[in-house]
């Protein structure tokens, strides 16, 4: 190895400045930790912000509330119905992101060392010693006593020896769909919508039952001209889009990220490159069918991509505990429980551009409220949805009315002393990591692991050594509601009054017994 040029000193060092390292980094420095957050490019928030997914999904609490409340302040956050008085899938301006996110860091007094790319843990027994960072100088190198591993892909862990899962059984080891961030301006939305609105009824009156929405069919065209390799929409809701603050209708800017890419392997290089030589194809071609067929996009232009490769999910540790499948299902509650997750289950599909999500698992014996279904084989298993074959039990989808939560356990690796880890990397089986992933929980197991990180510090003791009953409790001290149920859109939703439905779209939902004027229509949707 290059001969280090630089040793830097911490108490923590928090590796990865996505939305979870920064809140890791954010919570060890306002408990006094001399904490530096490493990025290996220039500029914080990960695929929130690099990556173009700026939406705060998830049960928003502590320091992820904390940014919601920042970014409402300097007028970049949009909530999808303002008269709520409670963030519910806000989105936000993802390049504002970025500096607000440095402001937290700065003001809670953590440094922040971009341009350093992780290479190498040296160990001493069961710690790290120090860790390696490429950077334009030469070798850097780290010495602290705690280490968050916020990398995403576990990079930290898996160089330290932590064992360790890439994908799941039920996809015999591919990860979820991968997806490239875009940014684009000049559609017509009203435009757009109206024409969708129109078409969707004359198929109704041709007696059409259901009819696909206008795009998905207008793109069956296209593929059989040959102008699209395949579907970028789907065929549920025609195409994903996020609003951004500050944009009219007539001229909208917002986000797309639907270019997936699918029988990924995203710690493979080569594979990685397919991905995103597919996507950028992809890009271009939807965007030429947009203004050439498209109602409302004949002005379209894109205006930026994502810099950052998608992935979902890579490396996950095998921690204290696992967060299991069943228990995100189930609505399972921990003692040690440090963060929640209240919505449906988020696994993009690995191998099907059909089906797009898979919503449901499999239980062999029911859990917690659990949503199941009476047939062992539902209106879901199709081959399709299960193409390398059909896991044993019934089909069972998260409740909309309940939430689960992840244990402190879950961000303890096997085999190291003093390390933590922080977001999709934390302990879990596959389809329980859309529990961890996103941007409110993620940001929430950092807010844990900052916390933990700096007790151990103080206290001379390994994380592991700390009870998880106590991180929570210190979490509720500093007004995390952890002890009270998710309140704001979850409790509309519990207090709704309805039976629970499985939907075209593969997840559970609530029909309501009387009208529901709600502008968010994730639960009620395509039933």
């Amino acid at each position: 190895m290059q001969e280090v040029y630089k040793t830097l000193y911490c108490d923590v060092a928090v590796v990865g400045g996505g939305t979870g390292g920064c809140a890791a980094a954010i919570e060890a420095a306002r408990k006094g930790m001399h904490t530096i957050l490493f990025e290996r490019g220039t500029t914080l928030g990960g695929l929130a912000t690099n990556g173009y997914v700026p939406q705060i999904a998830g049960n928003i609490e502590g320091i992820c509330q904390e940014f919601a409340e920042e970014l409402e302040k300097v007028g970049q956050l949009r909530k999808p119905d303002p008269s709520k008085n409670y963030y519910r899938n806000p989105s936000f301006e993802p390049e504002y992101g970025k500096i607000i996110l440095e402001d937290m860091l700065f003001k809670a007094g953590s440094r922040i060392v971009y341009d350093s790319i992780f290479i190498n843990a040296e160990m001493d027994g069961s710690n790290i010693n120090c860790l390696y960072f490429y950077t334009k100088a030469g070798i850097l190198r780290c010495k602290a006593k705690v280490y968050i591993d916020a990398t995403g892909d576990g990079d930290v862990a898996a160089m330290a020896g932590v064992p360790f899962e890439v994908g799941g059984q039920d996809f015999a080891g591919l990860n979820q769909s991968t997806t490239q961030g875009s940014r684009w301006a000049g559609a017509n939305l009203p435009k757009y919508l109206a024409a969708a609105d129109a078409w969707k009824k004359e198929q109704i009156a041709k007696g059409v039952e259901n009819p696909l929405p206008m795009v998905y069919v207008l793109e069956e065209e296209a593929i059989a001209r040959g102008e699209m390799t395949r579907h970028v929409c789907n065929r549920h809701g025609d195409f994903f889009r996020v609003r951004i603050p500050n944009t009219p209708d007539d001229n909208a800017s917002y986000v797309t990220f639907s270019f997936h890419s699918y029988y990924c392997h995203n710690t493979d290089p080569e594979d990685i490159t397919r991905q995103i030589l597919e996507q950028h194809q992809l890009m271009k071609q939807f965007h030429a069918f947009l203004k050439n067929h498209v109602p409302g996009f004949e002005n379209l232009r894109l205006v930026g991509m994502g810099s950052i490769p998608g992935s979902r999910d890579s490396r996950r540790i095998f921690g204290e505990y696992m967060l299991k499948s069943s228990d995100v299902c189930g609505g399972v509650k921990f003692e040690d429980g440090i963060a929640r997750f209240p919505e449906m289950f988020d696994a993009h599909h690995p191998t099907s551009d059909y089906w797009v999500f898979q919503r449901h698992m499999h239980m062999p014996v029911p859990v917690g409220s659990a949503v199941i279904e009476e047939e062992e084989h539902g209106q879901c298993c199709t081959a399709n949805m299960h193409p390398f074959g059909i896991p044993a039990g019934l089909p069972a989808r998260s409740n909309p009315r309940d939430y689960c939560e992840i244990p402190y356990r879950s961000l303890l690796p096997q085999v190291v002393d003093n390390l933590l880890c922080a977001g999709r990397c934390c302990s879990s089986e596959f389809h329980a990591n859309g529990a961890m992933r996103i941007i409110g929980p993620a940001m929430g197991t950092g807010h844990a692991a900052g916390l933990a990180a700096a007790i151990a510090v103080n206290e001379k003791v390994r994380p592991r050594d700390i009870p998880g009953t106590r991180v929570r409790q210190l979490l509720i001290d500093e007004g995390v509601p952890l002890d009270k149920p998710t309140s704001g859109y979850w409790a509309e939703l519990r207090e709704m009054e309805g039976d629970l439905v499985v939907t075209k779209g593969d997840f559970a939902a609530i029909r309501p017994s009387k009208k529901v004027d709600m502008k968010d229509r994730m639960h009620l949707a395509d039933i």
